[in-house]
Formats: structure tokens, C-alpha cells, sequence
């Protein structure tokens, strides 16, 4: 399925802020990285902590939680469909609301939470079926 329609449909039926983070730059031992935020896939939260996946498959362990994240990142391209996932729209490859599943480019797969199945439904289904 080719994913680049669904991300220009939805981005077509919300108002662009101005006010959108384009970059994070995260401590990575001595030094600081820089991640754009288009190249952010997803996010995972483990308690205090988040990992960080880029789309050339590197993994950035951040010492914020991924609510502070969420707070500041923008929810034109990013959707929280879990408790502890955060994923980049535009690398969505697949969305099963019967399976509660979304699969991102690269093959990861990711369960939806119950909690958040409604919110990820209106947000997708206008634009995709179930794979």
C-alpha cells in the first residue's frame, strides 16, 4: 500500500501550525544529535525514559518521558495510539482496526491500544481500509 496519499489526505483536512518542532536534539554520550523530526518513525515509552527510532533504523534511549513528547510534537504527523507508542503518520504502512495492529515501513509492527482504538479510527479510516 502506498502510504504517501494517506499521509497527504489526512494532512489535507487539518490547518498547518506554525508553531511545529522540526528538530530534537537529544545527549548521545559526549555529544548532542540532532534528529529532524520528519525522520522520527515512532516512539516507545518505558517509564521515565523514551526510545527514539530514526528511519535509517537507529535507536536513541532519551531520559524524558514520551508525554513531555507528545506535549510538544506536532499532532498533524504524529498520533499517540497507545500508552507507550507514538508513531509518524507518514510512515504508516498498514492499519488493521479489527486486529487493533498498525505496521510502519521497516516492518514494525504495533498494537493499539483499547483505550485509543476510537481516536486512531477517525483519524485513519476516512483514509484507509483494513489490510
Amino acid at each position: 500500500m502506498n502510504t504517501q496519499p494517506l499521509f497527504n489526505s489526512y494532512l489535507s483536512t487539518k490547518t498547518v501550525s506554525s508553531s511545529a518542532i522540526h528538530s530534537i536534539i537529544i545527549p548521545n554520550g559526549n555529544h548532542q544529535v540532532v534528529i529532524q523530526t520528519d525522520q522520527l518513525m515512532c516512539m516507545e515509552g518505558c517509564g521515565n525514559y523514551t526510545f527514539l527510532y530514526t528511519n535509517d533504523g537507529k535507536r536513541y534511549l532519551v531520559s524524558k518521558t514520551l508525554k513531555s513528547y507528545a506535549a510538544i510534537l506536532d499532532d498533524q504527523v504524529f498520533l499517540r495510539v497507545h500508552k507507550s507508542w507514538i508513531i509518524n503518520l507518514k510512515y504508516l504502512q498498514e492499519f488493521c482496526e479489527y486486529e487493533r495492529s498498525l505496521k510502519l515501513r521497516g516492518g514494525r509492527e504495533i498494537a493499539i491500544s483499547r483505550r485509543r482504538i476510537r481516536e486512531v479510527c477517525e483519524v485513519l479510516t476516512p483514509i484507509v481500509k483494513c489490510a
